[in-house]
Protein backbone atom coordinates (compact mmCIF):
# COMPACT_ATOMS: atom_id res chain seq x y z
CA UNK A 1 0.00 0.00 0.00
CA UNK A 2 1.27 3.45 -0.93
CA UNK A 3 2.38 5.66 1.96
CA UNK A 4 0.39 8.87 2.34
CA UNK A 5 3.68 10.73 1.93
CA UNK A 6 4.03 9.32 -1.59
CA UNK A 7 0.66 10.71 -2.65
CA UNK A 8 0.69 13.77 -4.90
CA UNK A 9 -3.06 14.36 -4.99
CA UNK A 10 -6.45 12.67 -5.21
CA UNK A 11 -9.08 13.03 -7.94
CA UNK A 12 -12.47 12.74 -6.24
CA UNK A 13 -15.57 12.39 -8.46
CA UNK A 14 -18.04 15.20 -7.78
CA UNK A 15 -20.87 12.74 -7.11
CA UNK A 16 -21.64 9.04 -6.98
CA UNK A 17 -22.99 7.50 -10.18
CA UNK A 18 -21.61 10.18 -12.47
CA UNK A 19 -19.42 9.55 -15.52
CA UNK A 20 -16.38 10.62 -13.51
CA UNK A 21 -17.32 8.10 -10.83
CA UNK A 22 -17.25 5.39 -13.50
CA UNK A 23 -13.55 6.12 -13.98
CA UNK A 24 -12.93 4.72 -10.47
CA UNK A 25 -14.55 1.44 -11.52
CA UNK A 26 -12.57 0.90 -14.72
CA UNK A 27 -10.17 -2.09 -14.60
CA UNK A 28 -7.42 0.04 -16.16
CA UNK A 29 -7.46 2.32 -13.09
CA UNK A 30 -7.57 -0.30 -10.35
CA UNK A 31 -3.96 0.30 -9.29
CA UNK A 32 -4.79 3.97 -8.65
CA UNK A 33 -8.26 3.55 -7.14
CA UNK A 34 -8.77 3.80 -3.38
CA UNK A 35 -11.79 3.33 -1.12
CA UNK A 36 -12.27 6.71 0.55
CA UNK A 37 -14.56 5.21 3.19
CA UNK A 38 -11.79 2.90 4.43
CA UNK A 39 -10.15 3.43 7.80
CA UNK A 40 -6.77 3.53 6.03
CA UNK A 41 -7.75 6.62 4.04
CA UNK A 42 -5.54 9.65 4.63
CA UNK A 43 -7.04 11.82 7.41
CA UNK A 44 -6.13 14.85 5.30
CA UNK A 45 -8.23 13.56 2.40
CA UNK A 46 -11.09 12.58 4.70
CA UNK A 47 -11.25 16.08 6.19
CA UNK A 48 -11.36 17.66 2.74
CA UNK A 49 -14.05 15.33 1.43
CA UNK A 50 -16.31 16.29 4.33
CA UNK A 51 -15.91 19.94 3.31
CA UNK A 52 -16.95 19.37 -0.30
CA UNK A 53 -20.39 20.60 -1.26
CA UNK A 54 -21.60 17.13 -2.28
CA UNK A 55 -24.45 15.85 -0.12
CA UNK A 56 -23.58 12.79 1.95
CA UNK A 57 -26.07 10.59 0.10
CA UNK A 58 -24.38 11.41 -3.24
CA UNK A 59 -20.82 11.31 -1.96
CA UNK A 60 -18.57 8.96 -4.00
CA UNK A 61 -17.08 5.85 -2.43
CA UNK A 62 -13.82 5.83 -4.38
CA UNK A 63 -11.17 8.24 -5.64
CA UNK A 64 -8.19 8.11 -8.00
CA UNK A 65 -4.83 8.49 -6.30
CA UNK A 66 -1.85 10.16 -8.01
CA UNK A 67 1.47 9.08 -6.53
CA UNK A 68 5.18 9.66 -6.91
CA UNK A 69 6.05 5.96 -7.00
CA UNK A 70 3.98 4.60 -9.89
CA UNK A 71 5.66 4.30 -13.32
CA UNK A 72 4.47 6.67 -16.02
CA UNK A 73 3.93 6.26 -19.74
CA UNK A 74 5.40 9.70 -20.46
CA UNK A 75 8.34 11.31 -18.72
CA UNK A 76 7.23 13.34 -15.71
CA UNK A 77 3.57 13.53 -16.76
CA UNK A 78 0.40 11.74 -15.73
CA UNK A 79 -1.67 11.42 -18.89
CA UNK A 80 -5.48 11.34 -18.76
CA UNK A 81 -7.64 10.21 -21.68
CA UNK A 82 -9.66 7.41 -23.23
CA UNK A 83 -6.72 5.52 -24.78
CA UNK A 84 -5.64 3.04 -22.12
CA UNK A 85 -2.52 2.13 -24.11
CA UNK A 86 -1.02 5.61 -23.80
CA UNK A 87 -2.69 7.01 -20.66
CA UNK A 88 -1.89 6.57 -16.98
CA UNK A 89 -5.50 7.32 -16.02
CA UNK A 90 -8.21 6.03 -18.33
CA UNK A 91 -11.40 8.04 -18.75
CA UNK A 92 -14.82 6.80 -19.88
CA UNK A 93 -15.57 7.30 -23.56
CA UNK A 94 -17.61 10.49 -23.46
CA UNK A 95 -18.20 12.80 -26.42
CA UNK A 96 -15.42 15.37 -26.65
CA UNK A 97 -12.89 13.47 -24.53
CA UNK A 98 -9.74 12.68 -26.52
CA UNK A 99 -7.49 9.64 -26.36
CA UNK A 100 -4.86 11.81 -24.64
CA UNK A 101 -6.90 14.71 -23.31
CA UNK A 102 -4.72 16.39 -20.68
CA UNK A 103 -1.72 15.87 -18.41
CA UNK A 104 -0.87 16.55 -14.78
CA UNK A 105 2.74 17.41 -13.92
CA UNK A 106 4.94 19.89 -12.06
CA UNK A 107 6.10 23.23 -13.43
CA UNK A 108 9.51 24.87 -12.92
CA UNK A 109 8.35 26.15 -9.51
CA UNK A 110 7.33 22.64 -8.41
CA UNK A 111 3.65 23.57 -8.52
CA UNK A 112 1.18 20.91 -9.59
CA UNK A 113 -0.33 21.93 -12.93
CA UNK A 114 -2.78 20.61 -15.49
CA UNK A 115 -2.21 21.11 -19.22
CA UNK A 116 -4.88 20.58 -21.85
CA UNK A 117 -3.76 18.70 -24.98
CA UNK A 118 -7.19 18.10 -26.52
CA UNK A 119 -9.23 19.43 -29.43
CA UNK A 120 -12.36 20.34 -27.42
CA UNK A 121 -10.75 21.75 -24.29
CA UNK A 122 -10.82 21.43 -20.50
CA UNK A 123 -12.18 23.62 -17.71
CA UNK A 124 -10.76 24.19 -14.25
CA UNK A 125 -12.98 25.74 -11.59
CA UNK A 126 -11.63 27.69 -8.63
CA UNK A 127 -14.56 27.77 -6.26
CA UNK A 128 -17.49 28.93 -8.42
CA UNK A 129 -15.39 30.63 -11.11
CA UNK A 130 -14.19 29.24 -14.43
CA UNK A 131 -13.03 30.78 -17.69
CA UNK A 132 -14.67 28.01 -19.74
CA UNK A 133 -13.19 25.34 -21.97
CA UNK A 134 -9.65 26.13 -23.06
CA UNK A 135 -7.28 24.20 -25.30
CA UNK A 136 -3.51 24.00 -24.85
CA UNK A 137 -3.88 25.92 -21.58
CA UNK A 138 -2.09 25.39 -18.26
CA UNK A 139 -3.78 25.74 -14.85
CA UNK A 140 -2.07 25.74 -11.45
CA UNK A 141 -3.74 23.16 -9.21
CA UNK A 142 -1.75 23.53 -5.99
CA UNK A 143 -1.58 26.41 -3.54
CA UNK A 144 -5.22 27.48 -3.85
CA UNK A 145 -7.36 27.88 -0.74
CA UNK A 146 -10.48 27.39 -2.86
CA UNK A 147 -12.06 24.14 -3.99
CA UNK A 148 -10.51 23.20 -7.35
CA UNK A 149 -12.57 21.17 -9.82
CA UNK A 150 -11.32 19.71 -13.11
CA UNK A 151 -14.01 19.47 -15.80
CA UNK A 152 -13.03 17.27 -18.75
CA UNK A 153 -15.98 17.62 -21.13
CA UNK A 154 -18.44 16.86 -18.34
CA UNK A 155 -16.20 14.46 -16.37
CA UNK A 156 -15.80 16.41 -13.14
CA UNK A 157 -13.29 15.70 -10.38
CA UNK A 158 -12.46 17.65 -7.26
CA UNK A 159 -8.69 17.60 -6.89
CA UNK A 160 -7.28 17.45 -3.37
CA UNK A 161 -3.55 18.18 -3.35
CA UNK A 162 -1.71 16.42 -0.52
CA UNK A 163 -0.45 18.48 2.41
CA UNK A 164 3.02 16.88 2.38
CA UNK A 165 4.82 19.87 0.77
CA UNK A 166 4.10 22.05 3.78
CA UNK A 167 5.49 19.50 6.23
CA UNK A 168 8.88 18.85 4.66
CA UNK A 169 9.60 21.05 1.62
CA UNK A 170 13.12 19.66 1.10
CA UNK A 171 11.97 16.04 0.95
CA UNK A 172 9.03 17.06 -1.23
CA UNK A 173 11.30 18.84 -3.70
CA UNK A 174 13.45 15.71 -3.96
CA UNK A 175 10.35 13.67 -4.80
CA UNK A 176 9.26 16.21 -7.41
CA UNK A 177 12.71 16.17 -9.04
CA UNK A 178 12.77 12.38 -9.16
CA UNK A 179 9.22 12.26 -10.52
CA UNK A 180 9.96 14.80 -13.25
CA UNK A 181 13.03 12.88 -14.42
CA UNK A 182 11.39 9.46 -14.25
CA UNK A 183 11.75 7.71 -17.62
CA UNK A 184 8.64 6.28 -19.29
CA UNK A 185 7.93 2.73 -18.13
CA UNK A 186 8.55 1.37 -21.63
CA UNK A 187 12.17 2.57 -21.42
CA UNK A 188 12.67 0.35 -18.38
CA UNK A 189 11.89 -2.85 -20.30
CA UNK A 190 14.93 -4.58 -21.77
CA UNK A 191 14.70 -6.45 -25.08
CA UNK A 192 15.06 -9.79 -23.25
CA UNK A 193 12.66 -8.98 -20.39
CA UNK A 194 10.37 -11.89 -21.26
CA UNK A 195 13.19 -14.43 -21.14
CA UNK A 196 15.00 -12.96 -18.15
CA UNK A 197 11.99 -12.49 -15.89
CA UNK A 198 10.28 -15.87 -16.22
CA UNK A 199 11.33 -19.49 -16.26
CA UNK A 200 11.28 -21.10 -19.70
CA UNK A 201 8.24 -23.22 -20.44
CA UNK A 202 7.56 -25.75 -23.16
CA UNK A 203 5.51 -24.30 -26.01
CA UNK A 204 2.00 -25.57 -26.58
CA UNK A 205 2.88 -26.24 -30.21
CA UNK A 206 6.32 -26.58 -31.71
CA UNK A 207 7.70 -25.75 -35.13
CA UNK A 208 9.50 -29.12 -35.20
CA UNK A 209 7.47 -31.86 -36.92
CA UNK A 210 6.13 -34.56 -34.59
CA UNK A 211 4.55 -37.16 -36.83
CA UNK A 212 2.35 -40.06 -35.76
CA UNK A 213 1.30 -42.90 -38.00
CA UNK A 214 -2.46 -43.25 -38.28
CA UNK A 215 -3.94 -46.38 -39.84
CA UNK A 216 -7.27 -45.74 -41.49
CA UNK A 217 -9.26 -48.91 -42.04
CA UNK A 218 -11.22 -49.64 -45.16
CA UNK A 219 -14.92 -50.32 -45.45
CA UNK A 220 -16.67 -52.53 -42.92
CA UNK A 221 -16.67 -55.63 -45.12
CA UNK A 222 -12.98 -55.28 -45.88
CA UNK A 223 -11.50 -54.82 -42.39
CA UNK A 224 -8.12 -56.19 -43.36
CA UNK A 225 -7.41 -53.42 -45.78
CA UNK A 226 -6.70 -49.75 -45.11
CA UNK A 227 -4.25 -46.91 -45.65
CA UNK A 228 -1.47 -45.40 -43.53
CA UNK A 229 -1.38 -41.62 -42.96
CA UNK A 230 1.02 -39.24 -41.25
CA UNK A 231 -0.41 -36.73 -38.75
CA UNK A 232 1.80 -33.85 -37.61
CA UNK A 233 0.94 -33.61 -33.89
CA UNK A 234 2.83 -30.31 -33.64
CA UNK A 235 0.21 -28.81 -35.97
CA UNK A 236 -2.87 -30.95 -35.28
CA UNK A 237 -5.23 -28.65 -37.15
CA UNK A 238 -3.58 -29.49 -40.47
CA UNK A 239 -4.93 -32.45 -42.51
CA UNK A 240 -3.18 -35.80 -42.48
CA UNK A 241 -1.13 -36.84 -45.50
CA UNK A 242 -0.83 -40.30 -46.96
CA UNK A 243 2.40 -42.04 -45.96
Amino acid sequence: MTSHQDVIAWLVPTARGTSSDKATQMPENMSRTIDISSSSTSPYLTSHISNLSTATICRPERALQLTFDQPLKRRGRIVLGTDARTCDLSLPRVAGVDGQHCTISFDSQSRLVLQDTSTRGTQVWYGSESSGDKTNHIWVLSGSTQRVTIDIQGLRFHIVVNEYPGKDPVAYQAKVDEFSLQPPWADLITPDWDRASVDPVLPLFTSQPLFRHIFVKGVVHDEGRGELYLWNMARPWEPMVKA
